[in-house]
């Protein structure tokens, strides 16, 4: 007589010879759709049930898989090399505000012989791979589901100034050398070099949403496109009016970008726009450390002066929040919610403090939040990034790794059998 989990297993496991035999995709069978559907749509989430009769517990199974681990993270950088992260685990059911306050600091890394210069999250899974670049050349990376280093890739000769993940299959990297390495996670090999701006450094990195290119900066007053499918440049956008561009920003649909020229001038760009001219420019008194797109309408500017001045696409400011009279903004990233009008814009200012404003369709009724999180009076932050992991749309079925499924299943199992006496 076979317990009933591992006839489960079986099942599973037959029907993936079956797809393979008809050289079919298992997350298109329609009993296993099915199965899924019953899981992940709100059965149960503590067991699989299968024709009323085959009960198996899930919980490490689809934790694992990153189902129902939806959760906040925010790193940052500092000038000593070290990085920290919060992290909010919260229930998906509870609204963005809440997992704000129920962030708790859970790594502190001492990452970097000096001065850390980017942090980058792979959000395709769920934020659970980082890395981190600094002045002494070296990338780190690093899995944030075991709190362990992966290792280090030192394929750059000078400091590294911006990283970006493309999906889940590569990384991105801009140096002060000049260069640009393209990474592949599965081995950590650097599959490209993209070359092509003069020496000076690569200010930074912008990936489209697609993942297919991504434009970089630097101090040769170049806006240069990548194909990144092909490891080949693609275009060139010579704003002659500036020394040095730099912090390349996507808005949320891809249809719209903004650089920074010379440290004060923000100049917004339509992908429509074939002649290369910016749609809008603004020009600030005080330097601007860092950009970031609130949805697809606006853009948020954090300047040295401690505030974030919103303007949409046609350079029109329309609010300004005063974040700090003492320190300045360092970094900023937006996170949003399907169905949430509200965005929350998380603020790095440079003496330690990170703040939370909820942005909603209206930027003038922006309202900082209760929350702050105070790394320290000591601490001074060079780069931060943020991330909010969101569940699958409710009409599609998460595309699984069916292998890993089948090896999680078993270790269930086996789980099972050992605590029966």
């Amino acid at each position: 007589f076979f317990p009933k989990e591992l006839l489960l297993c079986i099942f599973f496991l037959g029907l993936q010879i079956e797809c393979l035999s008809h050289c079919l995709e298992l997350e298109k069978h329609p009993t296993y759709v099915a199965v899924v559907n019953s899981i992940f749509l709100g059965a149960t989430k503590n067991k699989v049930v299968f024709n009323n009769s085959i009960n198996l517990p899930i919980s490490n199974c689809f934790e694992s898989l990153g189902l129902y681990d939806r959760n906040m993270k925010v790193v940052i950088g500092c000038y000593d090399g070290s990085l920290h992260g919060w992290e909010s685990t919260a229930s998906d059911t509870v609204s963005i505000e809440e997992k704000v306050e129920k962030l708790e600091l859970t790594f502190a890394y001492s990452a970097h012989r000096s001065c850390t210069k980017c942090i980058a999250l792979m959000t395709e899974r769920n934020g659970d791979l980082m890395a981190s670049g600094g002045t002494d050349e070296v990338i780190r990376v690093y899995n944030l589901k075991t709190k362990r280093e992966i290792g280090e890739l030192d394929r750059h000769t000078d400091q590294i100034l911006s990283l970006e993940f493309i999906g889940r299959k590569h990384l991105i990297s801009g140096s002060m050398d000049g260069g640009l390495c393209l990474w592949q996670t599965k081995d950590w090999k650097c599959v490209h070099t993209l070359k092509g701006h003069k020496p000076g450094p690569v200010t930074g990195i912008g990936v489209h949403p697609s993942g297919n290119v991504a434009f970089s900066t630097s101090s040769d007053n170049s806006l240069r496109m990548w194909d990144l499918t092909s490891g080949r440049p693609a275009s060139r956008n010579r704003l002659r009016d500036f020394k040095q561009l730099g912090l390349p920003t996507w808005s949320l649909n891809g249809d719209t970008y903004s650089v920074v020229g010379d440290d004060r001038t923000v100049l917004i760009f339509s992908i429509d726009n074939e002649n290369g001219k910016p749609e809008a420019s603004i020009v600030y008194r005080s330097r601007v450390n860092a950009t970031c797109f609130l949805g697809n309408d606006f853009l948020a500017t954090g300047c040295e002066d401690g505030t974030v001045r919103i303007v949409n696409l046609g350079g029109d400011e329309v609010a300004q929040l005063d974040c700090s009279e003492n320190s300045r903004v360092r970094s900023m990233r937006s996170l949003s919610a399907p169905n949430n009008d509200a965005l929350i814009l998380v603020v790095a200012l440079s003496d330690g403090v990170i703040q939370f404003w909820k942005i909603p369709s209206d930027p003038k009724q922006s309202k900082k939040l209760g929350k702050e999180i105070k790394v320290g009076s000591s601490t001074h932050v060079t780069c931060m990034t943020a991330l909010l992991s969101l569940p699958e749309p409710e009409n599609e079925v998460p595309a699984l790794d069916y292998s890993l499924l089948i090896f999680y299943l078993i270790q269930e199992y086996l789980l099972v059998i050992s605590t029966v006496p």
